[in-house]
């Protein structure tokens, strides 16, 4: 069911315990080169807090062309829900990974919807295929959390073909507009939901309160579209 919403780049038991209260349903914590990264003793305590609420949400773990021998154990460790996989993994790399993933797959400006489906299709030739493929700006320095906007337009062209998050410079003034245009399975926010470099549970609220609504709303046009079908 569409409707996911993914908070990233969690670095204290207070950024995601805020993050949870939000109403999130995944966070997002980062293994790869990052001022966002954790170490495995600071996830293993933030993983622990989380956990201790009801209603938990998925902990995700990030990673860029790590071993996967690194991702499997960094993962079991923790008994991470979903590995996303944020480099130039393979799609031989995620049938061999054996864990739930989400693919990440960056868009370069004026990239056609049609090179984005051939380096996409790929992952979903073989089984078993990724939850969801994540669309994010391209940064030729950065894998993520640039805060760069991609393509609204050739993502909702792929999101009628593929279970996709949307990432890339939403913030809460925006999301609305990107659900509403994109109309994809869920969205992936991290500098959209920082001041001055730190998360900010005001911004956090905001987020997932604006990408609720926008939600309701598309679920409401599709029901009507729906029942006007003869």
């Amino acid at each position: 069911m569409p409707g996911l919403v993914k908070l990233c780049g969690m670095r204290t038991p207070d950024d995601a315990l805020a993050a949870a209260e939000a109403g999130a349903d995944f966070l997002g914590l980062v293994f790869a080169p990052s001022p966002r990264r954790v170490t495995l003793e600071e996830a293993a305590e933030l993983c622990r807090v989380v956990r201790q609420r009801q209603n938990a949400p998925r902990l995700v773990g990030l990673f860029v062309d790590a071993p996967l021998e690194e991702i499997v154990v960094t993962a079991g460790v923790l008994a991470l829900d979903v590995v996303q996989l944020h480099g130039n993994e393979s799609p031989e790399f995620v049938q061999a990974l054996g864990w739930p993933v989400i693919k990440a797959v960056r868009v370069r400006a004026g990239e056609t919807v049609d090179a984005v489906r051939a380096r996409i299709a790929p992952y979903f030739a073989r089984e078993p295929v990724p939850l969801a493929v994540l669309l994010d700006a391209y940064h030729p320095k950065l894998p993520g959390g640039t805060g760069q906007t991609l393509d609204w337009t050739l993502a909702a062209a792929l999101a009628r073909e593929f279970p996709l998050l949307l990432a890339g410079g939403l913030r809460p003034e925006t999301v609305a507009e990107a659900i509403e245009v994109v109309r994809p399975l869920g969205v992936d926010v991290s500098s959209g939901i920082e001041r001055g470099g730190r998360k900010d549970p005001a911004a956090m609220r905001a987020f997932v309160a604006a990408a609720r609504a926008a939600f309701a709303r598309v679920a409401v046009s599709n029901d009507a579209r729906s029942g006007g079908e003869p």
